[in-house]
């Protein structure tokens, strides 16, 4: 969202791990430097650790973007918390192997098969597991003894394990003599000095497309490494907020006071996740006069508050929400939230609804100076598609701040005026944090159905891939037998 208000060509703080930008600081530099080097070893282990968003991710990644396919096969071990007899399977799958045969039996030929198949072509077999402190020790013995298979003094397949720090604590202890011997070299990733948290940020910045829009004051940086202690994964997410927030508040300098404002409301936004879900109030247009339905309908509801259940968890209601709830649609989605709009919006008795009927035969498109969610119903109602701007969502969300109704093109009327407090206090900047969250949640569900066809796509292409190794071999099959036949001819005349 903010990319395209600031000319951005990429989003330069997401979270999953990109070789594009890599930030070389001095314990990541010396991190890649051990990988190196027991890559040029050929045997062993090689332990790297950190904190949870050092950066691992990151460095693991930097280095299979710049192996040789030609000289190393690698493949990354995302699920580390598997027992021993499932280990061997496990590799398997990762490298793509498919034993003939059943059982541990046909497994352990078709790894070995495959080893001195990559030794043949000039290939060392190198595999990668994260979050190795998962593994169990009964597994971890399991892997040094794979890692003794050779030939003629030759090591044929290496591993590197990268974890949280308690992996160190777990390898201190004494029953890991054996694989701490296999160890040839182990670092621990520090975190960002105030220096490098500068030149880490305006890194990723550059690669991005940024045209120092916006600046970034020195007392920013300064707010932001006290805020992450120096974190990259922290960092990133902070940083994708303050941009967030520059844009939708059309500011370009990021100053102190805005990091710490963002701060602020993510601090929030986590406390307001614990509090406990309580129901939504009931929504009702005001009359001047009360009338004697409206009072039986109150004594009702005073009688249901009394005979309520007590409020439950937020994180417990999400929780059996998920597991009760079956998949939805954005189809779904869609008419959950047009259901949920009609249900907010304010009644309204039938000589409103006739002089609405009249000014839309009047109109056949909304006028200018209807709001941002008349004119996007206006044109969902008359087929056309457009999607909103981030002016236009700018615009709403000021004039949801000031709570009143100027008169421009992106004015709230009173009907949108009623919509808002049907979800919160226009007056409060709550109407800014729920669209932040909506916009983060709408970004997220985006991501997950990115890399589902990520996943999708790459499936289908080892699918392929290995349906052209079956036919190349079948061909060279053939091939041998012809030429087996055409000798026996030949033997026999």
């Amino acid at each position: 969202m903010y990319e395209e208000y600031f000319g951005l060509s990429d989003a330069p703080f997401r979270l999953n791990p990109d070789p594009r930008f890599f930030y070389g600081s001095r314990s990541h530099n010396k991190a890649m430097a051990y990988l190196h080097y027991g890559l040029k070893q050929a045997e062993g282990f090689i332990v790297i650790t950190g904190p949870v968003g050092a950066g691992k991710s990151m460095v693991i990644s930097h280095l299979l973007d710049q192996l040789n396919s030609s000289n190393i096969v690698a493949a990354n071990l995302l699920t580390s918390n598997v027992e021993p007899e499932d280990l061997l399977s496990q590799i398997l799958s990762a490298f793509r192997i498919e034993p003939e045969g059943e059982g541990r039996t046909g497994e352990i030929e078709a790894f070995e098969d495959y080893l001195f198949d990559q030794l043949n072509r000039g290939r060392r077999v190198l595999l990668i597991i994260d979050e190795a402190q998962n593994l169990p020790f009964k597994t971890l013995e399991e892997l040094r003894m794979l890692s003794n298979i050779d030939y003629e003094g030759t090591p044929l397949f290496q591993v590197f394990l990268v974890g949280q720090p308690e992996f160190r604590t777990i390898m201190e202890q004494p029953d890991m003599e054996q694989l701490r011997q296999r160890v040839i070299a182990s670092y621990h990733l520090e975190n960002l000095s105030e220096e490098e948290t500068r030149d880490y940020i305006l890194h990723r910045l550059s690669v991005a497309g940024w045209r120092e829009d916006p600046t970034f004051t020195d007392g920013a940086f300064t707010a932001i490494q006290e805020e992450t202690n120096g974190l990259p994964r922290r960092i990133n997410t902070l940083c994708n907020r303050v941009m967030l927030y520059c844009s939708l508040e059309e500011q370009h300098e990021v100053t102190a006071h805005v990091v710490e404002t963002v701060c602020a409301e993510l601090k929030e936004e986590k406390l307001e996740a614990r509090k406990p879900a309580g129901a939504m109030p009931p929504v009702s247009k005001v009359d001047e006069t009360p009338t004697k339905h409206d009072a039986s309908s109150a004594a009702e509801e005073e009688e249901d508050a009394e005979t309520a259940p007590e409020p439950v968890e937020a994180e417990d209601v999400e929780a059996s929400a998920e597991d009760d709830a079956p998949e939805e649609t954005p189809e779904d989605n869609i008419v959950s939230l047009e259901n949920e709009r009609q249900r907010l919006s304010p009644a309204v008795d039938e000589s409103d609804m006739e002089a609405e009927v009249d000014e839309k035969e009047q109109e056949s498109a909304a006028p200018s100076s209807a709001s941002v969610f008349d004119r996007l119903r206006s044109k969902k109602d008359s087929g056309a598609r457009q999607e909103a701007t981030l002016t236009d969502v700018a615009s709403a969300i000021k004039a949801a701040s000031e709570g009143a109704a100027p008169e421009s093109e992106d004015s709230v009327p009173a009907a949108d005026e009623d919509l808002m407090k049907a979800a919160g206090d226009a007056s409060k900047p709550g109407w800014r944090k729920a669209l932040i969250r909506s916009i983060d949640e709408t970004r997220e569900e985006l991501k997950r159905a990115n890399s589902n066809v990520v996943s999708l796509s790459r499936a289908v292409a080892s699918a392929e891939e290995r349906r052209k190794e079956r036919r190349r071999k079948i061909a060279d099959s053939l091939g041998r037998a012809e030429t087996l036949i055409g000798d026996l001819r030949k033997a026999e005349g």
